[in-house]
């Protein structure tokens, strides 16, 4: 018996298997190729890269579900072309309001410091170009003082923390960047936070319409952050901070950028400073490890105005140069052992401690509690005796230009203190010489006060 046929029935079961099986399988295999494909890759690359304003390499793209991807080998690199950051994988996922990414581990070099600073300050300045919240959690993060590798693993004399999370959100006209460590668990209070909120304020006076930004920066820093990692956030050269590359920093701090200039405030502790790489660049040369805890440096539009903190040294070396500076420039007093005996010039000491404060009274140095009034001493005696007074910030000058040098704040040698301080702490005692044709000269004894 044979069952009747029909080709018009046979065509169009034909043509719904097509429709409705092959082109959509063909297209959905397309679509997985193209998803697969270099151009694919290349295009979040761009993306990216243009997002960023650094040059991205990604080595293999995984979807994982809609709006979220795996990025496999991601490379970034700075605009010059060095790599900055080499990570084994990065989440990315995305809506049309806010770009979370995930990360594992980051080695935060003093380089990649930098560069991550550069993007958030772009992020706070260019809401045309960032029209997005953006939220990045890191698994581990390690500060590390060297920029020998770009890998996302701890380098020789890191220190490693826990992870972090880098909020960006804009809100009623103003955007901010939220950095954050809480404790091991993710819970309680956040034991390391930097906020940065900038928003648009009015320039005063001139009567124009022009607007500028005003930034705030505060800050609060349980876990020592190396000092090359904040002098590169903050945009200074390597160095600056003359505290040497294990030097670390940890304390708070409430700054504001407006007109052009910064005015803040901070307390602290720098530890780990090597005295040695401190003084590699200075007129005089040190030894020993040393701290700093700094309970209150205040500094108006770009320049210091307050600084009282205490200092301390161990078992190090100075030169003989150095106390007699002190001495002929600081007022400090000679101690029974401020002579050697064979006349070495490279002076061992056990132990330096005192308290340093400068205002508007000028320069006041004083010894440790307890120490009577000995500011370095070797074998239980006494190098270095505390000055009887306060002198004005001028000394400062003559202390740290070159043996034979005018020794005024206008000379190249220390024209660094008008940007250092106010012009009215600088000028103290030679502000008495406007009237004379010769500049004031370093004392070259006691006897010149």
């Amino acid at each position: 018996m044979f069952i009747e046929r029909s080709s018009a029935r046979i065509r169009l079961v034909r043509t719904l298997f097509v429709l409705l099986g092959v082109i959509p399988c063909a297209g959905l295999g397309g679509w997985a190729t193209l998803r697969q494909s270099a151009g694919h890759r290349q295009a979040i690359e761009r993306r990216c890269g243009q997002v960023l304003g650094l040059g991205v390499r990604i080595e293999r793209v995984e979807h994982l579900r809609p709006d979220a991807v795996r990025l496999w080998g991601v490379v970034v690199a700075a605009p010059a072309g060095a790599a900055v950051l080499s990570l084994p994988s990065v989440d990315l996922e995305s809506s049309s309001t806010e770009v979370r990414v995930r990360l594992g581990r980051v080695a935060c070099t003093p380089r990649l410091a930098r560069t991550l600073a550069d993007v958030a300050e772009q992020w706070l300045r260019q809401p045309a170009r960032f029209p997005f919240d953006c939220v990045v959690d890191v698994g581990e993060v390690s500060w590390s003082t060297s920029d020998a590798r770009p890998g996302g693993e701890a380098q020789g004399g890191a220190v490693v923390v826990a992870g972090l999370r880098v909020e960006c959100v804009a809100a009623e006209g103003s955007r901010a960047v939220r950095v954050v460590r809480r404790d091991a668990g993710g819970r309680g209070d956040a034991i390391d936070e930097v906020r940065v909120l900038a928003s648009a304020a009015a320039e005063a006076g001139g009567g124009g319409s022009a607007a500028d930004v005003r930034l705030e920066v505060t800050g609060s820093l349980a876990t020592p952050v190396p000092v090359g990692v904040l002098e590169s956030c903050c945009d200074a050269e390597a160095g600056s901070f003359a505290c040497g590359k294990s030097a670390a920093f940890s304390g708070r701090f409430d700054s504001w950028y407006e007109g052009g200039r910064w005015s803040g405030t901070a307390q602290g502790r720098v530890e780990r400073i090597d005295l040695a790489e401190a003084s590699a660049h200075r007129p005089y040369r040190l030894s020993g490890d040393a701290a700093l805890a700094i309970e209150r440096i205040e500094w108006a539009r770009g320049r210091i105005t307050a600084v009282d903190g205490t200092f301390q040294a161990s078992r190090g070396t100075v030169e003989q140069r150095l106390l007699e500076g002190l001495v002929n420039a600081i007022g400090c007093r000679p101690g029974p052992a401020y002579r050697s005996p064979l006349g070495e010039q490279v002076r061992a000491f056990d132990e330096a401690a005192g308290r340093l404060r400068i205002g508007p009274y000028g320069v006041d140095l004083r010894a440790a509690p307890g120490r009577a009034a000995a500011l370095a001493n070797v074998r239980g005696t006494a190098l270095l005796e505390e000055p009887p007074a306060a002198v004005p910030v001028s000394r400062i000058a003559w202390l740290m230009s070159p043996a034979g040098s005018v020794a005024v704040p206008a000379s190249p040698a220390t024209g660094w203190l008008l940007d250092l301080f106010p012009e009215s702490f600088v000028e103290g005692e030679s502000s008495q010489n406007r009237g004379s044709s010769e500049q004031a000269v370093r004392p070259s004894r006691r006897s010149d006060f």
